[in-house]
């Protein structure tokens, strides 16, 4: 345990170190001065209430029943993944968090240790950019992107040929089918059966193998518009 506090202590980054109920055990001066919580006053708290993340579309992300929690609990690891929360004043921030499980000396048992960096910047100019964007589409200065059709009732109903498409996995597929269908995360994890975090993992999935920062920059990609007659 000793060297696992002075690993904590040495990083860089913001780290939180919580047992595998979920209680932190250990914050370090990283994580204080990006988020104003003394170690003092985490310490001892469920994890879930330090961070009361949410997903970038406002969705809750921290829970007793955290889907990220229970992988790292039983020694799974997960993709790193972007989500909002706020520091002590109150202010959003946006992290980008790495979740890593710690093995114990307990057989089987796992603590989960969670390393964050502000990403706040990036994701202003990515809102700027999406923004500026959408006031172009509104002004009709830019062509618009026809609205992909609703997903077809059949799984393996293909995507429209797009760059990078061929990289995704037929979950993938279906996923972004579904996304330009206008569905909400939850929608599509009730539509396919799975959890809102696996969607959320298979969208950055899907944002990493196209070059894409946002949904919008995805689907853009994946479903181009029909060139003009000029252009054929």
């Amino acid at each position: 345990m000793v060297q696992i506090a002075e690993m904590v202590a040495r990083i860089a980054d913001g780290a939180m170190l919580a047992d595998d109920t979920g209680i932190v055990r250990m914050w370090n001066k990283a994580a204080e001065r990006l988020l104003g919580f003394r170690t003092d006053e985490v310490v001892g708290r469920p994890c879930q209430d330090v961070l009361c993340g949410r997903t970038l579309d406002g969705g809750e992300l921290c829970s007793p029943t955290c889907e990220i929690g229970k992988r790292l609990a039983e020694g799974t690891g997960v993709r790193n993944y972007d989500m909002q929360t706020r520091a002590k004043s109150g202010r959003v921030v946006w992290i980008n968090i790495s979740s890593i499980p710690v093995p114990t000396r307990k057989a089987g048992r796992f603590m989960k240790l969670h390393l964050f960096r502000d990403i706040s910047r990036q994701r202003k100019v990515l809102q700027l950019a999406e923004d500026l964007h959408g006031m172009l589409l509104a002004t009709g200065q830019v062509a618009s992107m026809p609205a992909p059709a609703r997903p077809a009732s059949q799984a393996s109903a293909k995507l429209p040929v797009g760059r990078g498409t061929s990289l995704l996995t037929k979950r993938e597929q279906d996923v972004l089918r579904l996304m330009a269908a206008g569905h909400t995360t939850q929608e599509i994890a009730d539509a396919l059966c799975i959890s809102s975090v696996t969607v959320r993992n298979h969208i950055q999935h899907m944002f990493e193998k196209l070059g894409a920062h946002s949904r919008l920059q995805a689907l853009a990609l994946a479903f181009p518009p029909d060139p003009s007659p000029a252009q054929r």
